[in-house]
């Protein structure tokens, strides 16, 4: 999600820096995850997202083929960012409730949880109802998180003894970081990082103290 800054030419200069065809999508993508941010998903028009990335139309029609083909692999760039940067490594770690705990504390630290990123999530949120493809999309990668929840979470019930519903407790989970999330997005003044985190590992340190399999 983080913005790259444009390459600085020598002043007075004529040669364009041609960059790689690769390159040249991040910074589109990179161009309409800004332009979310600060004018919204209605605000986002194909002008405005040339305007944020410096380039022509044509070079957006060339990359992608529609603003509807570059909204849904901008999504898809943001949600990859936070699979990667929340539940990196969450999966091979020796301790579930450590990695859990760290988990929660990578989605509300000033990394992710700042003013750019809600208002990223907070435009694109307000737009999923109402396309389907984009619905669609957010449904399959949605499923992928919930499956790597669910996995530290059998992990979990197997180090502590505990009878757990997995998939409750990562449905749970999930829900409750969206909705910190989302308040936060609608109104920053709603509750501090710190509080919000302190929300989720409650309910950690909750379904720990749960009696352990065969006890009372």
């Amino acid at each position: 999600m983080n913005s790259t800054t444009p390459a600085v030419r020598p002043k007075g200069s004529t040669t364009r820096i041609r960059e790689q065809p690769e390159v040249r999508r991040r910074l589109l993508i990179e161009a309409t995850t800004r332009s979310i941010a600060r004018h919204g998903y209605s605000g986002t028009t194909i002008e405005q997202i040339c305007a944020e990335g410096q380039v022509s139309r044509g070079l957006i029609n060339h990359h992608f083929g529609s603003k509807e083909e570059l909204i849904m692999q901008a999504y898809q760039q943001v949600c990859d960012t936070w699979t990667v940067y929340t539940l990196a490594g969450i999966e091979d770690s020796a301790d579930p409730a450590l990695a859990l705990r760290q988990c929660i504390d990578k989605n509300f630290n000033s990394s992710m949880f700042n003013t750019e990123n809600l208002r990223i999530w907070l435009g694109f949120w307000s737009v999923i109802p109402k396309y389907p493809k984009l619905s669609k999309l957010d449904r399959a990668l949605y499923k992928v998180d919930l499956n790597i929840y669910k996995g530290i979470f059998e992990r979990l019930a197997t180090a502590h003894g505990l009878a757990i519903d997995t998939d409750k407790q990562a449905t749970g989970l999930m829900a409750l970081i969206t909705g910190l999330w989302l308040h936060a997005a609608l109104d920053p003044a709603t509750f501090r990082a710190t509080q919000a985190k302190a929300v989720c590992m409650a309910s950690i340190a909750h379904l720990l103290q749960a009696p352990e399999k065969g006890h009372p």
